[in-house]
């Protein structure tokens, strides 16, 4: 499946189909879960709306986003387009460059194997575009990347 962004420029400032925009940056975009969180598990360092790393994408419950500490502040919210889901920053990543960001993989300790591998899928070979503080009413897609019940990649 081929991702398409949608997105014109004007003054630096990218706007995505309707509506007033947030600033927009490019990231190295990567995922983990729960066989690569440290420690293991979804247990995340800043909880904003999930007590545990978690999120459909969408703005009322968006995914927990990882970031290196100190980039972003907790609660900050992103929109990746390509991806067509909402973020929200509720963890830090030790390993984390400052233009990277580490999205959560719905899993629960089962089929970690599986879960590496669609991590790996997943990972684009480059950096995409984040908008930053978007508005609500964005395209968005509820399939999680992985179905942790089926050990399957939603790839």
């Amino acid at each position: 499946m081929k991702l398409s962004m949608f997105v014109c420029y004007a003054a630096g400032i990218a706007t995505f189909w309707s509506g007033s925009a947030g600033a927009a940056s490019r990231f190295e975009v990567t995922f983990y879960g729960w066989p690569d969180n440290d420690p293991p598990g979804n247990a995340i360092s800043d909880p904003v709306i999930h007590q545990g790393a978690g999120g459909t994408g969408t703005s009322d419950d968006p995914i927990t986003v990882a970031v290196r500490q100190g980039r972003f502040q907790p609660g900050t919210r992103m929109y990746l387009p390509a991806l067509r889901k909402y973020l929200i920053v509720e963890d830090t990543c030790a390993s984390c460059e400052s233009d990277q960001i580490d999205i959560w993989m719905e899993s629960d300790g089962r089929f970690d194997e599986q879960v590496i591998a669609c991590e790996e899928a997943w990972t684009p070979d480059g950096p995409l575009e984040v908008e930053i503080d978007p508005p609500q009413g964005r395209p968005v897609s509820t399939t999680p990347f992985f179905d942790k019940n089926s050990g399957r990649c939603n790839r």
